[in-house]
């Protein structure tokens, strides 16, 4: 690929596809919005030809499943998409319209997993057809995505467990592209992953509130550049509206950016709303610095040996959602401080001394929710489908029992996966 052109990076706006658990969705007023903003943002990058164009997260669906805290299979049925489908045949209407290659991520179904949806990463080619598909594989504790660690078992039993299965690549004419879906930027291994797999181009969409202001979020996209020396597109999301009277919900903080294979900031716009980024992608270059560079240049002197000694024991444990959808807010943070239990308990880390004033995990929930303690809306959280919902009922269960609970108990393993 000798042609340098413009990659575009698109922060846009969004509208809850759902205000209420019982509404149709709306990915309508997203679509119209989002043809709008790319013929600006391509009228505008007049640099190169661009040949590359990235969405924000949730630049279709919006957040509500995790604004909500929605039970996961009720929105796999309702608020969910199909990859192919209606949306991405409108988004495929603009990659052929500008021929380019558009990158998107949306909340979509497979059809292997019935009450499940994925946080899945799509590129589209000029011709329009689907090219690839990612699925995330690390989530936050308020989405209900299932990842593929989540089903690990039967994943690897339908994909395999090579790179492919987990840190899949798409090799396109203009450079190869792989996609690492908000919260799993925030780990070296899986942006590496895709390299090792192939990847010169990394898609990173997005972050929240305070990463942004605190500087981290463009620390990490530079770091994951300049590691892997390949290029990240990071837009990030714009102002996240959650009702019909124009609410904010989520905070990102903005700042979209293209980081090149040296680490450097190609383009940033240090913004919250709609805007884009957009700077030259020379593949070659990349290319050329990787077979000869001798500083800033760190594949060939990885000690992959090493590296395996890290990994060695279980963390988060794997299989959560084998046999039920993803659990809601209250019981995956219970999952998370057990983990972290587990971590203190094997000496990777020291708990700190007032450790002790925080209950067992299994005795109460961990918390108030996020929405709860940010926003302060409990009165509120009846609109969004949750009146009179109870906090999970937390059950401790070893990892061989049967289980059989109503759909109000949460169900944490007693140990990591083995």
């Amino acid at each position: 690929m000798s042609e340098i052109y413009n990659a575009i990076g698109l922060q846009t706006d969004t509208v809850d596809c759902k205000f209420r658990a019982g509404d149709a969705p709306d990915y309508e007023r997203n679509l119209r919005h989002l043809d709008h903003m790319i013929d600006m943002a391509v009228l505008h990058s007049l640099e190169y030809r661009p040949r590359l164009l990235a969405l924000c997260e949730g630049a279709i669906q919006g957040f509500p499943d995790e604004y909500h805290d929605w039970e996961s299979a009720a929105y796999a049925a309702s608020g969910a998409i199909d990859i192919p489908g209606p949306v991405t045949d409108r988004l495929a209407e603009k990659a052929v319209e500008w021929n380019l290659y558009l990158i998107g991520q949306a909340k979509a179904r497979m059809p292997e997993f019935p009450d499940r949806f994925f946080n899945t990463g799509f590129i589209i080619d000029p011709a329009g057809e689907i090219i690839h598909l990612h699925r995330k594989n690390v989530v936050f504790t308020i989405e209900h995505t299932t990842t593929p660690h989540d089903v690990w078992d039967r994943w690897v039993a339908m994909f395999g467990d090579g790179l492919d299965a987990f840190f899949p690549v798409a090799r396109t004419p203009i450079g190869n592209i792989g996609c690492l879906i908000c919260m799993e930027g925030n780990f070296p291994e899986l942006a590496r992953g895709l390299t090792m797999n192939g990847a010169e181009i990394v898609y990173r969409p997005s972050s929240i509130e305070n990463k942004i202001s605190t500087g981290v979020w463009q620390i990490q996209n530079q770091a994951r550049a300049l590691d892997n020396n390949c290029y990240v597109i990071a837009p990030n999301t714009g102002f996240h509206i959650v009702d019909a009277a124009g609410t904010r919900g989520f905070v990102t903080g903005g700042h979209p950016m293209i980081v090149d294979y040296r680490g450097q900031i190609a383009h940033e716009v240090r913004t919250q709303g709609d805007a884009f980024v957009a700077a030259p992608i020379n593949i070659e270059g990349l290319r050329q610095h990787r077979a000869n560079a001798r500083q800033n240049n760190w594949a060939p002197h990885m000690k992959t040996e090493l590296y395996r000694l890290i990994y060695d024991m279980a963390v988060w444990p794997k299989n959560l959602a084998a046999t039920r959808p993803p659990q809601r807010r209250e019981a995956t943070d219970e999952i998370y401080f057990q983990t972290i239990r587990r971590l203190q308990e094997a000496g990777v880390q020291t708990p700190p001394a007032a450790a002790g004033d925080r209950k067992e995990p299994g005795s109460a929930s961990a918390g108030p929710s996020l929405r709860d303690h940010i926003l302060g809306q409990v009165a509120e959280m009846g609109k969004g489908g949750r009146a009179g919902t109870q906090t999970p009922q937390l059950r401790v269960v070893g990892d061989d029992e049967a289980v059989e609970e109503p759909a109000g108990t949460a169900v944490v393993p007693d140990r990591a996966a083995e």
